[in-house]
């Protein structure tokens, strides 16, 4: 059993092992195979930073709210779909959140207060 140098981190490792002891499992081309951790975060949900842009907005051009709710609920839904699918989860719950809360409240509240005061 002879040792060679693993191509991702030059560590020697034996031959015919599949696993790098520092990088893990190692592929059949000899390159390193990326770990796939489902706890890693991919990154902001698309929908949820709309939503949250689109409330923001609906404060000056109050139709907008409408999509801000929309997009905030779609992307709800979608977040809660990977959490039981045990996908790797997406950030932006709280923007999703805030979004449609503030849209489909606040503003119908500063609608409110600037027609009828």
């Amino acid at each position: 059993m002879s040792l060679v140098a693993c191509p991702n981190c030059q560590r020697e490792t034996t031959e015919f092992g599949s696993e790098c002891p520092m990088c893990g499992p190692t592929g059949s081309d000899g390159a390193s195979e990326p770990s796939s951790d489902s706890t890693e975060s991919r990154g902001y949900n698309f929908d949820a930073v709309a939503a949250l842009l689109l409330a923001i907005a609906a404060l000056f051009i109050w139709p907008l709210a409408i999509l801000a709710v929309v997009y905030g609920l779609a992307a709800l839904r979608t977040l809660r779909e990977q959490k039981d699918r045990y996908d790797a989860a997406e950030k932006g719950r709280w923007m999703a959140g805030t979004a449609v809360i503030s849209a489909a409240v606040i503003v119908p509240l500063v609608i409110y207060g600037v027609v009828f005061v």
